[in-house]
Formats: structure tokens, sequence, C-alpha cells
């Protein structure tokens, strides 16, 4: 398995019956499509991310404080499988971005900027 953190472009669809989860997605210039979602849950990044970013001088958002830092660190994960191409093999893929508050599942725009690639086992 490798780690990552770098920025992909989703678009988001109905996969295997769920909706709306990651369909589609750009990293390091190859297009990748899903073929299916393995699993998506809620996880809470370290607490402290928010705190040492906003020590070493990263704009915080404005409005409610508390609301706004418990936005920042937690976030969705979706479990997908995906290839690059008909010919490519399948392989796992974590894609991620920022939970919206207060509810369990809010559909995103198509491509709303905000997701990562966190791992990958192929």
């Amino acid at each position: 398995m490798r780690r990552f953190a770098e920025a992909v472009h989703v678009r988001t669809g109905v996969v295997g019956g769920t909706a709306p989860a990651p369909a589609q997605f750009l990293w390091r210039g190859r297009f990748y499509v899903v073929h299916d979602v393995l699993a998506c849950w809620r996880e809470r990044s370290a607490w402290w991310e928010a705190s040492v970013a906003a020590v070493h001088g990263a704009d915080l958002p404005t409005g409610d404080p508390v609301e706004d830092t418990l936005a920042e660190v937690e976030r969705e994960v979706w479990r997908v499988e995906a290839s690059a191409g008909r010919s490519s093999s399948a392989g796992v893929y974590d894609l991620c971005r920022p939970a919206a508050p207060g509810t369990a599942a809010t559909p995103a725009p198509l491509d709303d900027g905000a997701w990562r690639l966190l791992r990958v086992s192929d």
C-alpha cells in the first residue's frame, strides 16, 4: 500500500447502486473509471492539524470557530476499485473529501476541488 495526499479531480455519479459516489477521477494526468465502491466511512484527522495550521499563519474560515474547526478535521473516505483504461488492471484507491458538517452524506458538486487521493493498493 502506498500513501499519498495528492489533489485529484473527481466526478460523482451512481456506482454499484451507491449515489453520489466517486465515479471517475483524474490523477497525475491519467483518467480512472470506478468499477465498484468497496466502502465509505467518515474519519477524524488528528485534532492538532487545524491548530498547527492556524499557529503557522493559515487563513481561518470566517464564522463559528468551533464549527469551522470540526468541519476541517472530519472527512469522508471512499475506498473504490478503479482502473485507468481497458488494458490496465484494477487497483484499490482511497479518495477523501472534507465531510459536510452535521450530515452523514451530502451530495457534492461534480468536482468541488476538495478531493484527495490517500492510499493506493494495486
